[in-house]
This record gives C-alpha cells, structure tokens and sequence, in this order.
C-alpha cells in the first residue's frame, strides 16, 4: 500500500499550455482504503476523493504541470484505481447517478461473493452478505456506471445478478399499511384510478415518478409504515392456477416444467413456476402464458418471508448456523434470500429441510 510519502508535493500553478488536470475514471479493483491514502497523500479532503472514485468519471486535480500530473496518474493506478491525464480545464461529463441493487443467485459462491463485496464496500463480509440478503438488496447509491462495471468485473462470474437503476429516471413503488383514518383519506385522494385501500388501511402504489412518491411519503408522515421502492428491485413470482389439459408443451416451453410432470402438476394446482421476474418484464410474462392458455397469478415476492422446517440435522450444523437445536425445529421467519441461503447451507450439511408452509 502506498504511503503518503511517495506522492510528490502537488503545486497548483496558473494554466499553461502544458498544464493538465488528473482524472479519476475508474475506482477499478481499489479497495475503499485507496480513499485515505489519496486523500492524506494529496491533501484533499476525503469526501472529495471518495466522490471522484465512486462517481467516476471526476477531475480530482486540476491545472497540474502535466508531467506531475502523469506521474501521480501512474502511481494512483498502484492502487488499483483507474485514472488519466487530460488537458487542463476541458470538458469532464459526469455520468448519471446510479443505485445499485444485487441478487445472489449461485448459492455455493455466498462466501467468495461476501468477501469480494465487503471489500468493495469497505465492510466486514458477514455485514456485505446481510446487506446482499435483506431485500431489496441496495448495496449502493449515487454511484456512476464505471463502479458498476468495476464491481461487476470483481464478482464471481454468474454469481450475482446486478440491476442499477437512476433515481432520475426510475418509476417507484409505494407500500403503506396500518394507516390512520386521516392518512387513509390523505391516500385515497392520490390513488391512480382504479386503485384503492384494503379494509386495514393498507395500500400498494405503483408507477410514482421521484417528486409523486416523496410527496406522498412527506404528507403520510409514517416513516415506519410507508416504505418507497424502486420498482426496477422489486422480484415477481408466477404461480399456476389453471391450465387446459393440452397445455403441456406451452408450459415446458414458458417455464421450463417437463411435459411428462403436467398431468402431476395439474392435480396439485395452485403451483408456483416461475421466481425473481422483475417488474419491467412482468407484463410481458404474464401476456405470454395468457396467451398460450395458462392462467397465472403474480405476487410480490421481494418482501416476503420464509421460515425453514429442519427435520433433521446434525447438532454441531445447527450450532455453527445459530440454531437452536436438536431438530425437528422450525425456525422463525426471515427474507426470503436469507431462508434460501440457510436451507441451501443446512442440506449441505446433510440435513433435511423443507421450506414451511407459515409464511408471513
């Protein structure tokens, strides 16, 4: 790691013909230790820094003798930062501010991706795997598509599905419940048409641009029961509810269901075919399975819970785990994510479990 000592003293001069700015383009593979030392070393404060590496492209100095400035360029890419010299004073286009979802969706890499993203973060593994696994599964915010990019480069590949989104340009979610009667009357005002409250004040509403939502956030003033979502992070499940006894082949092809499984699944209606459709492809989905002749219903599964039936399991498994043994047990409820990862690592270990039927 580089000391301060080995950056050289930065002077800044008047602009020059030869004069150049540094540019920050990539926080690359650094890890959020680079903030400090780049901000001892050159006397910036780290906030400053911390903007240029995240928000990349970002001028982090400008009007430098250029070879001064190719140099230090040089020896902040030992830190793995990406960085440029460029003509002092031109043009540096900032890129839209992006936030930054991800999904785990190789559940034997938990452990590689927990300590790649902690180290992006800056953060223990365990508290970047929590952060992974409490939906909606915002890791950051306000950050520019070359973090993305950096990030997506450092994971293992196929392990996460990233989704970035800009908050600019992004359509929201509202979900309120257990309101009062006058913020029952302040919501039902500001309901889309053919929207409306269910009977325990409770409401969800979709397609709000940025100002919509947090008009109806400020005027609800209930910051434990409205939450706002960014539609582009919320997940989908599509469950079967009827199908005509040709719907064979349609549903192999839209789900993935073996043919010689349909008349066994038809007896067992309703059942779930489809997890994690994002909201942006939900209408789409749903079109294709009307279309073929299947009767499909969606439901949100972005908040919901799961508890675990662990039928059997070997002690020392479940004290590693932190759960109370001996089985049979049932554990409390949990994300969804969470519950998954867990059953996923009991079985590993040779116990049998099943996801149990008390949901929330």
């Amino acid at each position: 790691m580089l000391e301060s000592s080995v950056f050289p003293s930065v002077a800044y001069p008047s602009v020059e013909p030869e004069a150049a700015d540094l540019l920050i383009t990539s926080i690359g593979h650094a890890s959020p230790r680079a903030a400090s030392v780049l901000s001892q070393a050159l006397e910036l404060p780290v906030e400053t820094v911390v903007d240029a590496l995240y928000r990349a492209p970002a001028r982090l100095l400008a009007n430098l003798p250029a070879a001064d400035a190719a140099r230090l360029a040089a020896l902040i890419g030992t830190l793995g930062v990406e960085a440029s010299v460029t003509p002092a004073g031109g043009p540096v286009a900032r890129a839209p501010a992006m936030d930054l979802a991800a999904e785990l969706l190789d559940l034997d890499a938990a452990d590689a991706v927990a300590a790649t993203l902690g180290r992006f973060l800056g953060m223990d593994p365990a508290a970047a795997l929590d952060l992974l696994l409490t939906p909606p599964g915002v890791i950051l915010g306000a950050v520019t598509e070359a973090t993305v990019r950096a990030l997506e480069t450092s994971l293992p590949a196929g392990a996460v599905r990233l989704t970035a989104s800009r908050p600019d340009q992004a359509r929201f979610a509202l979900f309120a419940s257990d309101l009062s009667h006058q913020q029952v009357n302040v919501l039902r005002q500001r309901l889309p048409a053919g929207a409306d409250l269910s009977p325990g004040g409770s409401a969800t509403v979709f397609d709000l641009d940025r100002s919509e939502a947090d008009a109806l956030w400020r005027r609800l003033k209930a910051p434990e029961q409205v939450r706002i979502v960014d539609q582009a992070f919320l997940r989908f499940s599509l469950e079967l509810v009827a199908a005509p006894p040709e719907g064979a082949a349609a549903l192999e092809a839209l789900a993935g269901v073996p043919a010689e499984d349909f008349d066994l699944l038809r007896r067992a209606l309703p059942v779930p075919v489809e997890a994690g459709v994002a909201f942006d492809a939900l209408e789409s989905r749903l079109a294709a399975y009307a279309e073929a002749g299947l009767t499909v219903r969606a439901e949100l599964e972005t908040f919901s819970y799961q508890a675990l039936d662990v039928l059997s399991a070997p002690a020392a498994t479940l004290a590693e785990l932190g759960l109370p043994g001996p089985a049979p047990l049932t554990t409390g409820l949990m994300p969804r994510p969470r519950a998954r990862l867990l059953r996923h690592r009991l079985e590993a270990a040779g116990a049998e479990v099943l996801f149990s039927e008390a949901r929330a």
